[in-house]
C-alpha cells in the first residue's frame, strides 16, 4: 500500500469546499471532525461530526463545510492486491461511534509518514490495514452488549498493540493477563469482538509484515522471520506457505515479476 498524502486535523473556514469531478486518481479516506455536506450520486447529504467516507477511485469527491469552521483528517492512498479494497464500505458515509482508537492510529500513520524511520513503509502498511479493520469493527460493534462493552476499549488497545509489534512472541496467557481476565474468557471475548481468534490475528499481522518486507526489502528470509518474532526460519516458512499458499521465496519472486 502506498500513501500519497496525509493530513491530521486540518482546519478551514466555513467557505471550505472540495470539488474533484473525477476523483483524485487514488483512494481517499476522509474523517470528518465537524459536520459537513457531501455529494454522493448527485445527492446532497448532511454528515455529522465523527463520520467518515472512503472514496473509490474515480468517484467524484465533492464535500464542504456545513456551518462554522471545518476540520478533517484525510489519507490519499493506493492499495495493492493484498488489501481487498472491495471488503471496505466504499462511497458510503460511516458513523463512527467510537473514534478514540481510530484517531490514535491516524496519528501513528502520520508520524511514520513524516519520519525518517527506514521501516516506515512497512509500519504504515500495517497501520493502514489495522485502520480499515477497526473501521469495520466499529461499524459492526453493538454497544448494547454490556458484557463485551466493559472490555471493548481494552481489547481495541490490545489488538492495536499486536499489529504494531509483529516482532513480539505473543501468547494467550500474556495477552489475557494484560486485560486482567482468564485466558478462556479472553479468547471468547476476542472472537466475539473481532470475529476471529487472537492467534489468527497474531499470525495475520506477522505475515502481513513479512509480505511487505519480502516485497520492499532485500532482507534474508532468516532476518524477516526474526523480525516477525519466529523462533526459527523453518517454522516461519511452514506457516507462511500454509497461509499464503507459496513459500516466502516464491512470494518474493512473484511480486518482483509483477513490478
Amino acid at each position: 500500500m502506498k500513501i500519497n498524502a496525509i493530513g491530521i486535523n486540518y482546519t478551514h473556514s466555513n467557505q471550505f469546499s472540495i470539488n474533484r469531478p473525477y476523483g483524485s486518481g487514488d483512494y481517499l479516506f476522509v474523517y470528518f471532525r465537524t459536520s459537513a455536506i457531501v455529494w454522493l450520486d448527485k445527492k446532497e447529504i448532511t454528515v455529522e461530526k465523527n463520520s467518515a467516507i472512503i472514496f473509490n477511485k474515480g468517484t467524484p469527491q465533492t464535500y464542504s463545510a456545513k456551518q462554522g469552521s471545518y476540520a478533517n483528517d484525510f489519507i490519499h492512498f493506493d492499495a495493492d492486491k493484498d488489501l481487498d479494497i472491495r471488503s471496505l464500505p466504499l462511497d458510503t458515509i460511516m458513523a463512527l461511534p467510537s473514534t478514540k482508537q481510530l484517531s490514535k492510529i491516524m496519528k501513528e500513520i502520520y508520524l511514520e509518514y513524516i519520519s525518517k524511520n527506514p521501516n516506515r513503509y512497512e509500519s504504515m502498511d500495517l497501520l493502514m490495514h489495522l485502520l480499515f479493520v477497526k473501521i469495520n469493527e466499529v461499524i459492526a460493534y453493538k454497544p448494547q452488549d454490556t458484557q463485551l462493552h466493559g472490555h471493548y476499549d481494552a481489547l481495541l488497545n490490545l489488538r492495536s498493540m499486536i499489529y504494531r509489534h509483529p516482532e513480539e512472541r505473543w501468547t494467550i496467557e500474556g495477552l489475557s493477563h494484560q486485560v486482567n481476565i482468564s485466558p478462556s474468557h479472553f479468547q471468547r471475548l476476542y472472537r466475539q469482538t473481532f470475529g476471529t481468534s487472537c492467534i489468527a490475528d497474531v499470525i495475520c499481522c506477522k505475515l502481513q509484515f513479512a509480505k511487505t518486507s519480502l516485497t520492499a526489502t532485500s532482507d534474508t528470509i532468516r532476518d524477516i522471520a526474526a523480525q516477525c518474532g519466529y523462533e526459527n526460519e523453518e517454522h516461519f516458512m511452514r506457516q507462511f506457505k500454509k497461509e499464503v499458499g507459496m513459500t516466502p521465496t516464491e512470494y518474493r519472486l512473484s511480486m518482483n515479476n509483477m513490478n
